[in-house]
């Protein structure tokens, strides 16, 4: 009696642990989905190193952008992170991971504009966080997530541009979640539109053509930069 009872707790071990297996698969399976970045001021795809109309009065000549976004829980599935560059279109495509399940496909792209404070402070990284790329001030003050150099003219009159925002503590925090996406699990790629034209207005707005360091202004612009942010099939 005592050995057939052991079978059974055995062959029930046996079961619960298999099952166990079969769940851990099914929810650590992956998918991906393509996702392109375009920059645009309204309608109009954004050109480096040329004079486009962002307004009536207002014309860019935008000769460096480069930005990040990653994933807003980096520091738990490691850093992974993306460095956008407008002039290198490879950068721009990017693959974007989501998880699966025998039973349903989590459809939706969740995207942080900027880098995760947990991966700040955390010092210098190496990939797409490499120093050498351009995109880090100090360990002190951490990652620029949008660089912007350039012009702009208003009402004729001609001002540099340099926009190096960014900022992860306290009221310089420029870290945005972006709105999270929902698709069709038959969608392969998407694209994520960034119109930079009401970012732009607020900058004439403000008649604030150079911001180099984490602030409250800095902050701002990000937000409104993401809210420019949407995407489509």
């Amino acid at each position: 009696m005592q050995l057939y009872m052991r079978v059974v707790l055995l062959r029930w071990v046996y079961c619960l642990m298999l099952l166990l297996s079969l769940e851990s698969t099914f929810v650590t399976a992956q998918s991906s989905i393509q996702i392109q970045h375009q920059v645009k001021l309204g309608d109009v795809p954004l050109s480096l190193g040329v004079w486009q109309k962002s307004d009536s009065n207002v014309s860019v000549r935008i000769d460096k952008l480069r930005w990040y976004v990653s994933l807003p829980t980096a520091e738990k599935k490691g850093c992974k992170a993306w460095l956008l560059d407008l002039s290198d279109s490879a950068s721009l495509n990017q693959i974007y991971m989501y998880p699966t399940r025998s039973d349903r496909v989590v459809r939706n792209i969740s995207l942080l504009f900027g880098i995760d404070s947990a991966i700040q402070v955390g010092g210098v990284g190496t990939g797409a966080l490499d120093p050498a790329r351009g995109m880090y001030w100090t360990w002190q003050t951490g990652y620029v997530q949008w660089k912007m150099e350039g012009a702009i003219r208003v009402d004729g009159v001609e001002s540099p541009l340099e926009l190096h925002l960014g900022g992860f503590d306290g009221p310089a925090n420029a870290q945005v979640l972006l709105p999270k996406y929902m698709f069709d699990s038959s969608v392969d790629s998407v694209v994520a539109r960034w119109n930079i034209s009401p970012f732009l207005a607020e900058v004439v707005h403000r008649k604030k053509y150079g911001v180099m360091s984490p602030s409250p202004i800095a902050r701002d612009y990000c937000r409104i930069i993401a809210d420019g942010v949407s995407f489509h099939k």
